[in-house]
């Protein structure tokens, strides 16, 4: 664990690297001591075979490396630092996300490379990476609550915004955001989710997302009409669009029935009044 003046020293030492054009003597070797108990901890790491148990001991060192993060990133001089690009990894492998997020922002923004032994780029690292965890898990819960990793998610999105990457990556973090959000009970955020799962089977055909699509396209029109919107509201507009209404017609033939009638009355009634005269004319012979 660093001492209170070991960590200032870190900090002040990164700092000045990233402020001055050539590295003094003091920074030089500031900056190797680093590089040094970088190597002596990759050393441990490369002993243990587990990935999770890795994953521990990252999260136990990275504390002895506080200074010079603080510092690299006060300085925000964008140099190429081996030490800051692995702490990252570092950070993401043990799940520390908000160290993560602030260590990815750097590095992406600068452009630094990751050691030789990535073959990707940090931007495509970053985001495949922090989407992989969600990914796995809605792939073993399909009811899982994965709400918790929105605003991370989010963050993500806003950092790789304008860095060139495969599809099929950018199509992962689609879908991890869209798993997101699918649970939630709003309109607003479900349309979100299926505006991202679309954007992932666009870039990515085979992003497994055609039944969440179909589901959640089935939801959202549900809720729009349960909210007296779209679909809710084409009942009533049908029945004020001008066609004519079938009663009127009912009215016209009851109308001409009803003419009728009253022709059958008065022919019966006239009827009456010539069998009324034939007693009379009888008479009258």
């Amino acid at each position: 664990m660093l001492t209170p003046a070991q960590r200032h020293f870190q900090r002040v030492m990164a700092e000045r690297r990233g402020q001055a054009d050539e590295e003094s003597d003091i920074q030089r070797t500031a900056h190797e001591q680093i590089l040094h108990r970088l190597r002596m901890d990759l050393s441990r790491l490369s002993g243990v075979q587990s990935e999770e148990t890795k994953a521990e001991m990252k999260k136990s060192m990275l504390p002895e490396y506080d200074g010079w993060i603080e510092g690299t990133l006060d300085g925000d001089s964008g140099r190429q630092d081996e030490v800051i690009t692995r702490l990252m990894v570092w950070a993401i492998d043990c799940r520390d996300y908000a160290l993560a997020l602030r260590l990815g922002r750097y590095v992406v923004r600068h452009g630094l490379t990751l050691p030789d032994n990535f073959n990707r780029t940090a931007a495509t690292f970053l985001t495949e990476e922090m989407s992989k965890p969600v990914l796995t898990l809605a792939a073993g819960d399909a009811d899982a609550d994965l709400s918790a990793s929105t605003a991370v998610l989010d963050e993500v999105a806003d950092i790789v915004a304008d860095s060139d990457m495969p599809d099929v990556v950018r199509a992962k973090l689609c879908k991890a955001r869209a798993l997101a959000r699918r649970g939630a009970t709003d309109i607003t955020t479900k349309a979100e989710a299926l505006a991202l799962f679309r954007e992932a089977l666009t870039r990515n055909p085979n992003a497994g997302v055609k039944k969440e699509i179909a589901t959640l396209a089935r939801e959202v029109k549900k809720l729009s009409a349960d909210s007296g919107t779209g679909e809710g509201d084409s009942a009533s507009t049908d029945k004020t669009d001008g066609t004519a209404d079938p009663v009127p017609e009912k009215s016209a033939t009851a109308s001409a029935a009803g003419k009728a009638t009253t022709r059958k009355t008065t022919t019966r009634a006239a009827t009456g009044k010539t069998t009324k005269r034939k007693p009379a004319s009888q008479k009258k012979n």
